[in-house]
C-alpha cells in the first residue's frame, strides 16, 4: 500500500473546508482502496474541488508537484465557463505544464507537424513559421479549415485522411506501430495507414516540433522520429496510456532527453492527463 501522509503533500498549508477535504481523501486513498464510488463520478462532481483534490492525491509524486497542480485550480475552474474551449482560446488541449513549456519557446522559426488538430493548430499558427496538420474526421477538418481562414492564418497546411476498413487477415494490436491501428472505441476495424504516412511527404528531419495527439499514436510516433530535427521536440499527449510508448522505451532512452512527463490538470477537462515532451539528441 502506498501511504500518502498529510505532511508529504503540504496538508498544513491549507485551512478550513479544504483541509478537511484533503484529510478525508487521504484517508480514502490510504485505507479504502483508492477508487471513488461510481455514483460520485458525475460530471458535476468531477468539476468540483473535492474531485480536483482527489486527483492531486491520486497522482502524487512529490510535494512540489502537488503544490504546482494546486496552483492551476482557479484556471481549471474558469475553463469550464460557457463558450470556452481550446479553439476559442487558441490553446493546445494539453495539460498546464506542457502549455507553459511551449510558451517558453520562440516559435518564430519553427516548423510544426500535428497528428490531430484543434486549439493547438491555432496556437502554433499565431507564431510558428509553418504548421502542418493531419485530421481523420472530415467534419472537424472542415470546421478547423474555416476557422483558420476566418482568422487569416496563412502558414497552415491541412491534410484530411479518412481511415479505411481493414481487410487484412493479420490479427492486429493497437500497441504495434506497424499495424496502424487505433484503440479508440468504434475504430478497431479501421486502418490509419494513410493518415499516419502523411508525414512521409516531407523531408527527413524537417520539423522542429511534432505533436502526437490523434489516432494510432504508436504508429505516428514511429514515423515522426525520422522527420524530427536534432534538438526538436516530440510531444505525445495522454501517455497515461502506457502502450503509446511501450514499443519505443529503449530507443527513446538513447535518442531523446525527457523534458517533461507529468500528470496534471487540463483546461476544459475534469480528469488530469499526462503529457510527455522529448527532445531529440
Amino acid at each position: 500500500m502506498n501511504i500518502i501522509s498529510a505532511q508529504k503533500i503540504g496538508f498544513l498549508k491549507f485551512d478550513g473546508p479544504i483541509k478537511a477535504t484533503i484529510g478525508y481523501l487521504i484517508l480514502c486513498n490510504n485505507y479504502f482502496s483508492f477508487p471513488l464510488p461510481q455514483t460520485l463520478l458525475t460530471m458535476s462532481w468531477k468539476k468540483s474541488l473535492p474531485f480536483f483534490i482527489w486527483q492531486s492525491i491520486k497522482y502524487f509524486k512529490s510535494p512540489s508537484q502537488f503544490i504546482q497542480n494546486w496552483s492551476y485550480y482557479s484556471r481549471w475552474v474558469d475553463s469550464f465557463k460557457q463558450g470556452r474551449n481550446s479553439v476559442s482560446d487558441e490553446l493546445p488541449w494539453l495539460n498546464y505544464p506542457a502549455i507553459e513549456f511551449l510558451r517558453q519557446i520562440n516559435l518564430s522559426k519553427y516548423k510544426v507537424f500535428e497528428y490531430g488538430g484543434g486549439g493547438s493548430t491555432l496556437f502554433f499558427c499565431k507564431s510558428a513559421a509553418h504548421v502542418s496538420t493531419v485530421e481523420d474526421h472530415e467534419g472537424w477538418f472542415q470546421t478547423l479549415s474555416e476557422t483558420i481562414n476566418q482568422k487569416g492564418y496563412t502558414k497552415w497546411e491541412g491534410h484530411f485522411r479518412k481511415p479505411e476498413i481493414y481487410t487484412g487477415k493479420k490479427i492486429r494490436s493497437k500497441e504495434n506501430p506497424d499495424d496502424f491501428m487505433s484503440g479508440g472505441k468504434g475504430r478497431e476495424n479501421y486502418t490509419f495507414e494513410n493518415y499516419v504516412k502523411v508525414i512521409e511527404g516531407y523531408q527527413p528531419e524537417y520539423f522542429d516540433i511534432i505533436l502526437v495527439d490523434g489516432r494510432a499514436r504508436p504508429s505516428c510516433i514511429k514515423l515522426a522520429i525520422p522527420h524530427l530535427k536534432q534538438g526538436g521536440y516530440l510531444i505525445i499527449d495522454n501517455t497515461e496510456r502506457n502502450y503509446y510508448l511501450t514499443y519505443f522505451k529503449k530507443f527513446l532512452a538513447k535518442q531523446f532527453i525527457q523534458e517533461l512527463r507529468t500528470t496534471a490538470p487540463v483546461n476544459y477537462t475534469p480528469d488530469f492527463t499526462q503529457t510527455t515532451i522529448l527532445r531529440k539528441l
